[in-house]
């Protein structure tokens, strides 16, 4: 099985997992299955007085950790060519992000055994952008950071920047040890619910 296939399964798992939970919340929400919707940044369908797409963003690669940050992707590289993160991409319709984080399992080396826990933040998008382009951090100026950030010949992964506290807020997280290479916005979780663009709503 492939690394993607693996993801793909991963995803899958959690999937069940998740509607589990949005049904005992009593959030009718349509999963979407749809290749096309899905890259268009769309798993959820949320029909109210008006339409909520959201993404699932999971730490799958972190399961049985808690982490106090989430990590927004800015680019990352195919076939050596660099590409806009889902963060940054017009083409996306994405309204809301769902963070699922502190993703527990009952089994460590097997997921199909079912899953214990797990903590969902909503981040509103267009109010994260908004307040992203009050710091000073407008999609342009992230951009530039990311251009500079790859073309630095010693590179770092954690990376401080001007706009932001890098302890109690976030910072420029670059991840060369993945095939991609993604450059991430790493933001604290509190610090989104703090600044109101988030809502925790699980549990």
């Amino acid at each position: 099985m492939s690394h993607f296939e693996r993801d793909l399964n991963k995803e899958k798992l959690l999937g069940k997992f998740l509607d589990g939970i949005y049904e005992s919340l009593n959030l009718e929400f349509e999963r979407i299955e749809d290749i096309s919707l899905q890259q268009q940044g769309i798993d959820l369908i949320y029909l109210q007085n008006e339409t909520i797409l959201i993404d699932e963003k999971a730490q799958l690669d972190y399961l049985n950790k808690s982490l106090p940050t989430f990590t927004f992707e800015l680019s990352y590289l195919k076939n050596d060519a660099q590409k806009i993160g889902w963060l940054l991409d017009n083409n996306k319709k994405t309204t809301h992000y769902f963070l699922i984080t502190g993703i527990y399992t009952n089994e460590k080396s097997d997921l199909s055994k079912g899953f214990k826990s797990c903590v969902i933040t909503s981040v509103n998008r267009k109010k994260l952008m908004k307040h992203l382009q009050s710091k000073g951090l407008d999609k342009t100026r992230l951009l530039q950071y990311d251009s500079d950030l790859r073309d630095f010949e010693v590179k770092t992964i954690k990376n401080p920047i001007a706009e932001i506290n890098f302890k109690t807020e976030g910072l420029l997280y670059f991840s060369p040890q993945l095939a991609e290479k993604p450059i991430n916005l790493q933001l604290r979780l509190k610090y989104l619910l703090k600044i109101g663009v988030a809502k925790q709503i699980y549990p």
